[in-house]
């Protein structure tokens, strides 16, 4: 939950001010109670008089967490759900290289991005669709796309070790793989040029490509992202498992994070680099998030008031009925 207004929050100081000093009355009011000499002239004072010792200090605690959620809700109290985006297209690239066998991710960094791109899955809209390529020497499309999620989960399970690292091949094929781009919005049938403030055409997919090492292989990585930039496909690259030369710049059998970065800026996109399964996992869910919802504050401070106001009249009617009866 979050607030619109959360300095209103200060106010609650005043319900808390109010409870100490109703708390310091009581306590004078019990040190000032007079003396009877005779608990008998006591009793028969009090006989037939319903007792209000346990009972008198209900309604003010009700009147103060009645003014505690008045408070709340002047806040603005919201919450933010999730509403699933247009209908897309994503393809799953995944490195299935020699390297990636190496077990710095328990059980083995394959078995670690099977795991993850499995959540990823689930994290998406029923409707959206997904392939998945695998690459090593070659690139291989495993899964067409399909909006069968039941079917993606399984042919990331199948994914098997072994071979080179061909990066740009992989991502030759999962461009094939994807749907024809929808075409852009009619011209102006006077000038000839696209309408002022017409939306640009949407992508066709999304591409997210997960690798651990550098292009040893096939078609050149940045030729590949210039003809995913020009289909207008955004690649999405994660790193995983040791980084090469200095600072991620290749060299050393580590990832390549300066060309994955050049990919993802060339594209639209973006590169992450995951160390462990545990941040793996995180990347794989935020992405999921980002590309598969849209967050839409509700404000809930409705509920609140309707409380408030229901508190205060309970414990106000209280009041005057417990504590205010005519003798």
């Amino acid at each position: 939950m979050e607030f619109v207004v959360p300095q209103m929050l200060w106010w609650l100081a005043l319900p808390a001010a109010l409870l100490a000093a109703y708390a310091w009355a009581q306590s004078r009011r019990a040190r000032d109670a007079v003396r009877f000499s005779s608990v008998a002239l006591l009793r028969a004072a009090t006989a037939g008089r319903p007792s209000t010792a346990g009972r008198r200090h209900l309604p003010p605690m009700i009147v103060l967490a009645g003014v505690a959620v008045a408070i709340v809700a002047l806040a603005r109290p919201a919450v933010r759900t999730p509403l699933p985006k247009e209908r897309a297209t994503i393809v799953l690239v995944i490195d299935v290289s020699g390297s990636m066998a190496s077990g710095d991710m328990f059980p083995s960094r394959l078995a670690a991005a099977k795991r993850a791109a499995k959540m990823f899955v689930d994290t998406l809209p029923a409707d959206f669709r997904l392939g998945v390529v695998a690459f090593s020497s070659q690139a291989t499309l495993v899964q067409p796309v399909t909006d069968d999620h039941a079917a993606v989960r399984a042919a990331i399970d199948k994914l098997q070790i072994g071979g080179a690292t061909a990066i740009g091949d992989g991502l030759q094929v999962a461009l094939a793989a994807l749907p024809p781009a929808q075409p852009a919005a009619p011209a102006a049938p006077a000038t000839g040029a696209v309408p002022a403030g017409a939306p640009p055409p949407p992508p066709p997919g999304i591409v997210l490509l997960l690798t651990d090492g550098e292009n040893t292989d096939g078609t050149p990585p940045l030729e590949a992202a210039q003809k995913a930039r020009d289909a207008n496909v955004p690649v999405f690259t994660i790193g995983i498992g040791g980084r090469g030369g200095l600072f991620g710049t290749g060299g050393r059998g580590g990832v390549d994070e300066q060309l994955l970065r050049e990919m993802a800026a060339q594209t639209g996109g973006q590169y992450y680099y995951a160390p462990s399964g545990g941040d793996l996992r995180r990347v794989y869910n935020d992405l999921g998030l980002a590309l598969g919802w849209d967050w839409q504050r509700r404000e809930i401070g409705h509920y609140f008031a309707g409380g408030a106001l229901a508190l205060l009249t309970g414990g106000l009617g209280l009041a005057f009925l417990w504590l205010h009866r005519q003798p």
